[in-house]
């Protein structure tokens, strides 16, 4: 008795055919990528670049600037700093760019550990009067430090 293996290498000719065109069509399906492309007629609006606030301490003061410049020099206090200016034009700036979170310290240096905290916190939490005008509890969460270029103004 003798095996005829004729058929059978037929049929596993159109099997391996079969499973290259099922494979090659799934790893097609796999490789798509679903792009969701401006078209040509499309204007762009460009995004509103970030505020940049920055406070500077210094020994003398506190400088608070943006992207644009300088906002304002507060000097120094007989107790300080004075958190007290500091808070409110901190409520102005976050009133006029509500989608602000980050703000930088930049440092002089020699200058104490708990007057940044203070000043930190300043920027971070918003004061009771201005959360009962609807400003959230935090103002600048977002905190960077980084060391002051140069010297006082």
């Amino acid at each position: 008795m003798s095996l005829n293996i004729v058929s059978m290498i037929d049929v596993f000719a159109v099997l391996v055919f079969f499973l290259l065109v099922s494979s090659s069509i799934t790893a097609a399906k796999l490789n798509v990528i679903d792009l969701n492309l401006p078209s040509q007629d499309q204007a762009l609006k460009p995004d509103k670049p970030p505020l940049q606030l920055t406070i500077t301490l210094r020994h003398n003061g506190l400088d608070v600037s943006d992207r644009n410049g300088g906002l304002r020099h507060l000097d120094n206090t007989p107790q300080g700093y004075n958190l007290q200016a500091l808070s409110e034009l901190l409520v102005q700036v976050k009133k006029s760019a509500p989608t602000e979170d980050t703000v930088t310290l930049l440092l002089e240096p020699d200058i104490p550990y708990d007057d940044l905290i203070r000043i930190m916190d300043t920027a971070r939490f918003t004061p009771a009067e201005a959360r009962a005008d609807g400003l959230p509890p935090e103002m600048f969460p977002n905190v960077s430090l980084g060391d002051a270029a140069g010297g006082a103004p």
